[in-house]
């Protein structure tokens, strides 16, 4: 992200650009294009200008991508500094638009976060996962799926019997997963298509009938579909 910007002195200039950036001095490039002349008495001079461009790093460069995006949609939000993870980026946001950005369920900012994973594999060979979240939304939903898998592995557990958890994104069956996988006595699975995609929590000792009726549900859904093809090609070949 590249930005040029005049003002009275180079330094003033490079200060106006660091803040439509959002970043710090030590994220960026800078290339001065004039350095200005101050006139005589103030009269007669020339305003400096910059070049100033965020260095080749994807966590600077996902801050001043989503800085300029909230600044252009003019959302009261401040973009924090990014975390850096094992191969993640979570970047938090915080101000007066949250509930605005979170949308229902999540649904605006796991929008938004899909364009800046875009953005980021488009311009950067190595793989990172993005994590956008405002108001520390995704960190208490990560609290409350975690309890509700744990709440269902009991339930499995004590009951006998498996449990689905309905209504839950890609992201939040992947929690239920990692956080039931260290658990001898349960097994977790997900199943279905699109909105109708479940996790079903049981216990250990159906894991096989449960694995057994998935392969056969999956070779169904195959048989199905290699059947439409066929009628559409034959339905094909004797219009032609």
């Amino acid at each position: 992200m590249q930005v040029e910007v005049t003002g009275k002195t180079v330094e003033e200039a490079i200060q106006q650009a660091l803040q439509q950036l959002g970043v710090t001095k030590d994220q960026v490039e800078v290339e001065v294009i004039e350095s200005g002349t101050p006139g005589i008495f103030g009269i007669g001079g020339e305003p400096a200008r910059v070049r100033v461009t965020v260095k080749n790093s994807p966590s600077t460069f996902v801050k001043g991508l989503l800085t300029a995006i909230v600044q252009f949609a003019g959302w009261k939000l401040t973009v924090e500094e990014p975390i850096v993870r094992e191969g993640e980026i979570y970047i938090n946001m915080e101000g007066d638009d949250a509930g605005l950005i979170i949308g229902k369920r999540g649904d605006t900012l796991n929008a938004l976060q899909l364009l800046v994973q875009s953005a980021v594999a488009k311009r950067f060979p190595q793989s990172v996962r993005i994590v956008l979240d405002v108001s520390k939304y995704r960190e208490r939903r990560r609290a409350a799926i975690i309890q509700l898998a744990l709440s269902a592995a009991e339930k499995a557990r004590s009951q006998k019997r498996l449990v689905r958890l309905r209504n839950l994104t890609a992201a939040e069956r992947r929690i239920v997963h990692m956080t039931l996988q260290s658990d001898p006595t349960i097994f977790t699975l997900s199943e279905g298509e699109g909105e109708n995609r479940v996790v079903i929590v049981a216990p250990m000792e159906m894991r096989d009938r449960l694995l057994r009726r998935q392969r056969i549900s999956q070779r169904s859904a195959s048989q199905r579909s290699a059947s439409s093809q066929n009628k559409t090609e034959n339905a094909t070949g004797m219009a032609s």
